[in-house]
């Protein structure tokens, strides 16, 4: 579930009491997340099929979606290889004959009878002159009166499934919780925003959403309950940002900021003019009475590093203390030793700590933090334990912010004095989402790069060309430049059949990449280890380096040109481009090699081809969204957490604008939400979504 019921309602009611659920099948429905019948009316189709008219098969064309209904000539099944089968069904209508095909499905034989009559839907194309549809919905038809009107004649949901779950009896089951809840489906947001946006009534919504009388009323029912959902979310994150701030204040930063600016008068290099942009911002908010609440978006190698530790600057110039949060050792380890770089030869007491350190070390530099001795210090989730104290953190910067849990950041902001926030991601964001997630957290926007555009090219490498990659390799290698060779798993896995880095790094040892020095990192090394690789890779004693996702963040090796990725499929868009974000830091460019498997086809192979197309990380992301759908915002499942059911923030982006707007108009009027006109809101938010305000809990 993911919000918290009572059971004084119809909708709090468990499911399993609904008309042809009970107990045994309710074990089937949790699996989905449906707990209650407002689970299971919130369980929405992932699409319809128009079956209010039939199509003759005669008439149809290939690439048409259609519903067409036949009588079975014929079912047969064969193998095809060792791991895969196909199920065949030819049917005909009179005016043609079309095949139905099933892959790795061969158990749907005993469902389809020579003689009976199937309808089914779904897109016919033409293999070898003959009419196909490939995994089709179809239901046999002959049932009851009552089960042809939810299964035909009509536009019909497709849900979500779980094994041992059919269409038709999910139809059924959700057919009789709305039937049952019908009348007492309460309203939800003001009648002022319904009728000021034309938003259709909860109830016939809910209903809408699932079996829609046409388009049109199912368009409207989506709108209507797309909104409610952003709505909700964003009343949760403007509260919790109110109630966060009430009797706090901010540490006071004012101007000259005369470190912050030695340090930047005696950089190496030039700020690009987006660095100087966002610096300016930061600046602004520092000196503001609001504060910086701030998210800094910038893609790989775009200079995030060096805004962030001017930004720290500002804090500890007004002698204010500081931490810098990152999401692993190794990340952690790498800013460290730029932050020590950078701050040569300035005055400035800076410590590491990580959670691999030694109880003594810990306690060090634990007991010199209370004492004010450390201007800034650098960590992982170590530095938000209740064991530490600061004793004025005056700003808190954190790296891929999306890592940490929203507890441990809400930790840092804990005491009475309220610090500073920028949390960075070279994950990039689009703006909709950005807005959607984190609320009115201000955003700046880093787009541009310290050498322009990044000349680095990506390009999908079926087996058959390994051995060709292999040879790229070993000449990248022979000219004194470095590569990674990256894969999913450190080991075997049985159900995946993935190589596991270990057993490759043994193998191309002893055989492709003979006689040159190459290394291997992976996540359960100990953090010695790792930094042992790492150093050898970056001082150039090892050219390649076998690996895992462990360098996704927080490797910076500007000679490394040449990134081979293996099973590539088994990576999201976000997570494809941090680790090509490893390779062409120095401007020089780079190849990134995707090893696909041999069956790599259909959407997968699409998104990875789209991937490819594109080094613009936003660009990467938006396609992310659009082929995933925006799922869990918070970046890693939480349970109990509330995700978006049908709202997409790149696609939506017009509602959730409007959410936004008449959240905080909403607030603005009544920021206890007392008056009568908004208790139908007070009550659903406070029911499902006041026990959730930890969400909100960022700075």
């Amino acid at each position: 579930m993911d919000i918290e019921k009572t059971e004084d309602t119809i909708l709090g009611m468990s499911s399993q009491y609904i008309k042809g659920v009970g107990p045994k099948r309710q074990k089937l429905l949790s699996r989905l997340g449906i707990e209650t019948v407002d689970d299971l009316i919130r369980h929405y189709p992932r699409g319809h099929y128009d079956r209010s008219s039939l199509v003759s098969i005669g008439s149809v064309s290939p690439g048409d979606t259609v519903t067409v209904s036949g009588e079975i000539l014929a079912a047969h099944s064969r193998r095809l290889g060792r791991r895969r089968s196909m199920f065949t069904v030819a049917i005909d209508d009179g005016t043609g004959a079309l095949q139905m095909v099933f892959f790795n499905q061969a158990y749907l034989e005993k469902y389809f009878r020579k003689g009976s009559t199937v309808v089914a839907s779904g897109q016919v194309r033409l293999y070898k002159d003959k009419k196909q549809m490939a995994g089709a919905e179809w239901e046999i038809t002959g049932e009851s009166e009552d089960e042809q009107l939810l299964n035909a004649g009509r536009i019909v949901p497709v849900y979500p499934l779980t094994a041992g779950i059919s269409q038709r009896m999910m139809r059924r089951i959700v057919k009789a919780a709305l039937d049952r809840a019908a009348g007492m489906i309460p309203e939800n947001l003001p009648a002022r925003i319904v009728s000021g946006m034309g938003l259709t009534g909860r109830e016939e919504a809910l209903g809408q959403i699932h079996y829609p009388d046409n388009e049109a009323s199912h368009n409207e029912a989506e709108r209507r309950l797309k909104f409610e959902e952003v709505f909700f979310l964003h009343l949760l994150i403007r509260e919790r940002r109110i109630l966060v701030r009430e009797g706090k204040s901010r540490p006071e930063i004012a101007p000259p900021h005369l470190l912050a600016r030695h340090f930047l008068e005696n950089l190496p290099f030039s700020l690009t003019g987006a660095q100087k942009r966002v610096l300016k911002e930061i600046r602004a908010d520092v000196e503001g009475e609001k504060g910086l609440s701030r998210l800094l978006q910038g893609d790989v190698g775009s200079g995030k590093t060096v805004v962030g530790l001017a930004s720290m600057l500002l804090a500890v110039g007004a002698g204010h203390y500081l931490d810098d949060t990152a999401t692993t050792e190794i990340l952690a380890q790498q800013h460290a030793m730029n932050i020590e770089r950078y701050l040569e030869g300035m005055e400035v007491t800076h410590a590491l700590l990580l959670g691999s350190m030694k109880l003594a070390e810990k306690r060090d530099v634990q007991k010199r933090l209370a004492s004010g001795e450390i201007d800034l210090v650098i960590g992982t989730h170590a530095l938000i334990q209740e064991s530490i104290s600061f004793r004025q953190l005056g700003l808190a910067v954190i790296d891929e912010q999306h890592r940490f849990g929203v507890r441990q950041r809400a930790t840092l902001g804990s005491g009475d004095i309220l610090p500073h926030f920028l949390v960075m991601t070279a994950t990039p964001i689009p703006r909709s989402l950005a807005q959607t997630v984190y609320g009115d957290l201000d955003l700046s926007i880093i787009d541009e790069l310290p050498f322009g555009d990044r000349d680095v090219r990506t390009e999908l490498v079926p087996p058959a060309r390994t051995e060709e990659v292999y040879e790229s390799v070993r000449a990248e290698m022979r000219e004194g430049r470095q590569v990674f060779i990256l894969y999913p798993l450190v080991e075997e896995s049985e159900s995946l059949e993935l190589k596991a880095a270990t057993e490759e790094f043994e193998r191309l040892s002893a055989d492709e990449f003979s006689g040159f020095p190459i290394g291997l990192l992976h996540g359960r090394m100990s953090f010695d280890e790792k930094m042992r690789a790492i150093s050898m890779f970056r001082s150039g004693e090892i050219l390649g380096l076998v690996t895992t996702t462990v360098i996704e963040v927080g490797v910076d090796i500007p000679n490394a040109s040449m990134l081979l990725i293996n099973h590539p499929e088994r990576f999201g868009l976000a997570q494809l481009h941090q680790l090509r974000g490893r390779i062409g830091r120095s401007g020089s460019g780079g190849v990134c090699y995707l090893l696909i498997d041999e069956e790599a086809h259909g959407k997968g192979r699409r998104r990875l081809e789209m991937f490819a197309e594109t080094t613009d990380g936003f660009r990467v992301a938006e396609i992310d969204l659009e082929i995933r759908g925006p799922g869990e915002v918070w970046g890693t499942r939480q349970s109990g957490y509330p995700s978006f059911r049908l709202i997409n923030p790149l696609s939506d982006n017009d509602l959730v604008q409007a959410s936004w707007e008449e959240s905080g108009n909403l607030l603005s009027e009544d920021p206890g939400l007392e008056l009568p006109e908004n208790m139908v809101v007070a009550d659903y938010f406070r029911q499902y979504y006041r026990g959730r305000m930890e969400l909100a809990d960022i700075g």
